[in-house]
């Protein structure tokens, strides 16, 4: 079947809508459950600096860098990904740390004379992480319903820009496509969490500075198996989701065992 006589069926328009919304409504559920559980005071000044954080370094400063580096062509390709793809995903994943992270560290530095506890690690990654679940996640379910209708449409002026891999994958795989998106967003919202803790407490603890570059590290491992899929090493995004997984596993391990055990006081 020809890409202009694909038909996106109407059950893949209703998950999209469905796996947007609850993409949309996940951070605030988060922040408004959190607030009511927690036993600790918990402020909203931490949530929205690290919406700031993530706009500020994510959307606008980052994005700079990747202009300048990786002077994008203007079908979209990156050079440096067809002919050094390892490298490109070794600077991606780097970049990407060193952005979040070093925003994430000055918007704990900006907290620490504002707010003080644990709370404000949770609260700071809510904001961080739910604008980032919202931005690319729900804005990103709304970006694929509106390609499917141009698909439907038959809208020329619109498929003529997109390539038709992914057309094809709206088309035949929008439940994969969407139901993988879903988790991915999930996940990198859990890891958003469990990296503010970790910077958090490179913060707010004499000597543990350090963690702020493990940080670093560690966003960098999180986003390298997405950079080599981007760059066609890797060709399963279920290899993705289970490396992301394990990336959870591990860093709730950390976390816990390293600095909730360790250095948050009980109550």
């Amino acid at each position: 079947m020809s890409v202009s006589k694909s038909v996106v069926p109407s059950s893949s328009f209703g998950l999209i809508v469905v796996v947007g919304l609850i993409l949309l409504l996940i951070p605030f559920i988060t922040y408004w459950v959190y607030k009511k559980r927690s036993k600790l005071k918990v402020t909203s000044l931490p949530v929205w600096t690290g919406v700031a954080v993530f706009i500020v370094a994510s959307l606008i400063l980052e994005p700079i860098l990747h202009a300048i580096v990786l002077h994008p062509a203007a079908n979209g390709s990156i050079a440096l990904a067809n002919d050094h793809p390892y490298i490109y995903a070794l600077y991606g994943a780097f970049a990407a740390g060193i952005f979040e992270e070093t925003g994430r560290y000055i918007g704990f530095r900006y907290l620490k004379k504002r707010v003080s506890g644990f709370q404000t690690a949770i609260a700071y990654g809510i904001g961080h992480g739910g604008t980032e679940m919202i931005m690319l996640g729900a804005m990103g379910m709304l970006n694929m319903f509106m390609m499917g209708a141009a698909v439907n449409a038959h809208n020329t002026a619109i498929l003529s820009k997109l390539p038709s891999a992914t057309i094809r994958s709206i088309v035949d795989n929008a439940g994969t496509t969407v139901a993988n998106s879903l988790v991915e967003r999930v996940g990198a919202f859990i890891i958003q969490i469990g990296l503010s803790i970790v910077v958090w407490a490179a913060v707010n603890y004499v000597g543990k500075k350090w963690l702020y570059s493990l940080a670093i590290v560690f966003h960098a491992i999180i986003d390298m198996p997405s950079g080599m899929f981007q760059a066609g090493l890797i060709n399963s995004e279920g290899i993705i989701i289970g490396l992301l997984v394990v990336c959870i596993v591990l860093l709730a391990l950390f976390d816990y065992f390293v600095i909730i055990k360790k250095m948050v006081p009980t109550r």
